[in-house]
C-alpha cells in the first residue's frame, strides 16, 4: 500500500510540473489560431474552427447563446509511470504493481468562449487551467 501511495504521490507530482512546463509556443500558437475568428460571426467560428490543429477534441456540441459560443475541450495526455528499480545488490525487494499499460492516459478539460456582441466574436476567452 505505500509504494501504491508513493507512484501516486508521483505521478501527481510529475503532472503538476508537465502542466508547469508546457511550451509558451504552443499558448502561442493556441493565441494566435483562435484570434483570427475574432470578427466573425459565430457561424462562420462554427464552420471553419478546427480544435484537433491545437491538440484538443471536442467533447460537445458548442453551446450557444446572444453573449457567447462556447466550446468544451479536453486534451488527452499520456503521463509516463515510473518503475521502481530494486538495488543492484542485497536481498532487498520492492514490490510495484505492473499494469499492463506503461502510461497514465488523462483528459485535461477546457473551456473556450468567444464573447460575442450581436452574433459577431468580439473577444476570446479560456476557463481552466489546461488550456
Amino acid at each position: 500500500m505505500f509504494v501504491s501511495r508513493s507512484v501516486a504521490l508521483a505521478l501527481f507530482a510529475f503532472s503538476l510540473s508537465a502542466c508547469v512546463t508546457t511550451p509558451s509556443s504552443t499558448r502561442a500558437e493556441r493565441d494566435t489560431y483562435l484570434a483570427q475568428f475574432v470578427g466573425q460571426s459565430s457561424q462562420q467560428i462554427r464552420q471553419q474552427l478546427d480544435l484537433s490543429l491545437l491538440g484538443y477534441e471536442q467533447v460537445s456540441s458548442p453551446q450557444i447563446n446572444p453573449q457567447a459560443l462556447t466550446y468544451t475541450v479536453i486534451r488527452p495526455i499520456s503521463i509516463p509511470i515510473p518503475v521502481a528499480n530494486a538495488p543492484a545488490t542485497g536481498p532487498a525487494h520492492i514490490p510495484a504493481p505492473i499494469g499492463p499499460a506503461n502510461s497514465y492516459d488523462i483528459n485535461l478539460h477546457c473551456q473556450i468562449v468567444f464573447r460575442l456582441e450581436q452574433d459577431i466574436a468580439r473577444s476570446v476567452h479560456y476557463s481552466g487551467r489546461t488550456c
